[in-house]
């Protein structure tokens, strides 16, 4: 049985259309409202203005990044996703893929990209265990570098309906990358010239 869609929803999609030709911090409630077809008072039901239904679909996003990071890694790590990670990698990407293209692409919120890139920073962090003293400058670098490139590739693959999947092709990446080495530059003694 499916699960009625609820005005919520309807507001929020009309949202994520509205954001493939608009620029996010400008859509109006007035606009969501007629896109989604309620009034008014049903959008203040749910939220209290634009970056309040903002806020609130970064924080859904959030708790998905916190269930799903920690087996990422794994996977990263090990290159072999068991059948039960891939199946929630699927799930993930195909019910957030879309939110996630809108709100890091073209018409997307440049605050909602540095909130993104750094929880998935400190989750990160977390997961890997990693103390501030192993926090190098090569390090911060190197972070900073696959979580721009990982949030690229899955906007890429949704705007271009890539049959490859952002896991399959992080799979193939892991593949090409010398791990040890890789690793190697993580932990290296920040060098001190200008």
């Amino acid at each position: 049985m499916t699960k009625p869609t609820t005005a919520r929803t309807c507001i929020v999609e009309a949202f994520l259309q509205l954001c493939q030709t608009l620029p996010c911090d400008k859509i109006t409630v007035s606009q969501l409202t007629k896109k989604a077809g309620y009034n008014r008072s049903t959008f203040y039901a749910y939220f209290n203005n634009t970056d309040d239904l903002l806020k609130q679909l970064e924080n859904e996003l959030f708790q998905l990044v916190d269930t799903f990071l920690p087996h990422g890694l794994r996977i990263f790590r090990t290159g072999m996703p068991t059948a039960e990670e891939r199946l929630l990698s699927q799930r993930f990407f195909k019910s957030n893929a879309r939110i996630l293209a809108m709100l890091l692409g073209q018409n997307g919120d440049p605050r909602f990209v540095h909130k993104m890139k750094n929880h998935i920073r400190k989750v990160l962090i977390q997961n890997l265990q990693l103390t501030t003293q192993q926090i190098t400058p090569q390090l911060q670098l190197l972070i900073e570098f696959i979580i721009n490139g990982h949030l690229q590739v899955l906007v890429y693959c949704y705007e271009h309906d890539s049959p490859l999947s952002p896991l399959d092709f992080w799979l193939k990446l892991r593949s090409f990358i010398d791990q040890p080495a890789l690793l190697a530059a993580m932990t290296a003694k920040s060098d001190k010239s200008p």
